[in-house]
């Protein structure tokens, strides 16, 4: 296995259990949408212009070790917590609406056991991928965006399980898109519905752009060891 470092220009609470679907929902839509346009790809990451990210107001130095992994061929932006909490950001901008369709590829080769998205003081996850609707702003002056997160947690959360973050409530809702680990080398290839996930999630349809995406590696609560491999992403856009 090859790494090397990724550089870049990156109480109690009431939590709201919002979903437990067995599908992922999906809006009804005319025309074609197959026209792809790469989001992210770990061969360009140093090109694209990661920014390193606490994402959370208040959060402390201890950053997530991001890098660029390459086993059996296939390059990865790998994430290895170190008792962290970081994320790589990339600013972007396009409207979920014309490019509805998110595809990406991940693998997690550990995970923390005793995390749960549930409680605040255990809110660890193995992998995450957030979609940010509007401007999220710096770590010096961050702002409220709506964010979708999907994540990769453990196999006690049902997939598709839809949960408000207890961190950051009513701004952050997670959709779990897997859960568990059957092989620590297998590659999950995901397809979500941006506007359908956003209006199961939030209960209304996106009002902004979709201004950044993150990847989000995390083991500050549970200290517990956790790796994960990030692949390329790529949207599909409306044809014509």
């Amino acid at each position: 296995m090859v790494q090397r470092a990724l550089g870049g220009g990156l109480a109690a609470l009431t939590l709201v259990f919002l979903a437990g679907c067995s599908s992922q929902p999906q809006l009804a839509r005319e025309g074609s949408y197959d026209r792809p346009n790469t989001l992210f790809d770990p061969a360009q990451a140093i090109q694209q212009g990661w920014i390193p990210s606490t994402l959370t107001p208040g959060a402390d130095d201890r950053r997530t070790d991001y890098g660029i992994a390459s086993y059996q061929d296939r390059l990865s932006i790998r994430a290895e917590g170190q008792r962290s909490a970081s994320a790589l950001l990339l600013r972007t901008d396009f409207d979920a609406e014309d490019c509805p369709y998110l595809e990406w590829a991940w693998r997690v080769e550990r995970l923390q056991e005793n995390a749960s998205l549930f409680e605040r003081d255990l809110e660890d996850v193995a992998a995450s991928i957030l979609v940010i609707f509007g401007d999220p702003g710096s770590d010096v002056a961050p702002r409220a965006a709506p964010t979708l997160r999907y994540v990769w947690t453990t196999a006690r959360v049902p997939e598709e399980t839809i949960i408000d973050s207890p961190a950051q409530p009513g701004v952050m809702r997670s959709i779990v898109a897997q859960h568990g680990i059957e092989s620590p080398l297998a590659w999950e290839s995901e397809r979500r519905d941006l506007m359908a996930d956003y209006q199961a999630a939030f209960g209304r349809l996106p009002q902004d752009r979709v201004r950044a995406v993150a990847l989000f590696t995390d083991n500050d609560h549970t200290q517990e060891p956790v790796m994960a491999h990030y692949g390329a992403a790529r949207l599909l856009c409306r044809s014509g």
